[in-house]
């Protein structure tokens, strides 16, 4: 992993915390870009979650759920979490699609994202 690479997985976490999830995503994107093999997995599969959330939070659960699915396809086949507790996370994501998945089938409560990622 490239140390750019590194400083903004810390940084967009920083922000993903904070709830600023368009932050987090713009962060992880620009790493993304620069990234090959499986670190611009990583990436990409935070991007996506990340984009998620931002769905979640404009009150559109279909892509909420269309993207988190996708994000969890690519991070868990992930053996490198690059210094990030990514088992802990893919666990959380399950959960806010689960939510996501009723919120879009039932009209349940919409998925409010409040999960972090943890170094």
């Amino acid at each position: 992993m490239r140390p750019d690479t590194a400083t903004a997985l810390e940084a967009g976490r920083a922000k993903f915390n904070q709830r600023d999830f368009g932050g987090a995503h713009e962060t992880w994107e620009a790493a993304w870009r620069r990234e090959a093999g499986a670190d611009r997995l990583l990436l990409q599969g935070l991007i996506m979650v990340a984009a998620g959330c931002v769905k979640a939070t404009r009150d559109e659960p279909r892509g909420a759920v269309k993207l988190l699915t996708s994000a969890l396809e690519l991070l868990g086949g992930l053996h490198d979490d690059g210094g990030l507790a990514l088992g802990a996370f893919v666990v959380k994501v399950t959960a806010a699609l689960e939510e996501a998945r009723a919120w879009e089938q039932r009209g349940g409560a919409p998925l409010v994202p409040s999960f972090t990622l943890d170094p």
